[in-house]
């Protein structure tokens, strides 16, 4: 993350990963960078071919790092063990 707030607490941005199910859930949460963050909604989230792409990178991986294209550029997530097997939990019941 970018920087500390005065708090101590990391800066972050929570974006909604994928915006397919009738309900907001917790799990479908990203934190990221705000730069991360921006590239995300502009690049994913304003593109439905996109948006399954990542869908689908989300439910092929076996592991916390998914590769994803954000405008050009190669990225990826990277998800602690619990919200990556959340956020398949929640992917896997569309």
């Amino acid at each position: 993350m970018p920087f500390k707030k005065r708090d101590g607490q990391y800066y972050f941005e929570a974006v909604e990963a994928l915006n397919t199910l009738s309900q907001e859930l917790l799990p479908l949460h990203l934190a990221l960078c705000p730069v991360c963050a921006a590239k995300y909604k502009e690049f994913v989230k304003r593109d439905e071919a996109a948006l399954q792409l990542a869908r689908a990178a989300l439910v092929a991986s076996d592991a916390p790092l998914v590769p994803l294209q954000l405008g050009g550029e190669t990225a990826s997530l990277r998800f602690v063990d619990s919200h990556f097997l959340d956020i398949r939990t929640v992917i896997g019941r569309q």
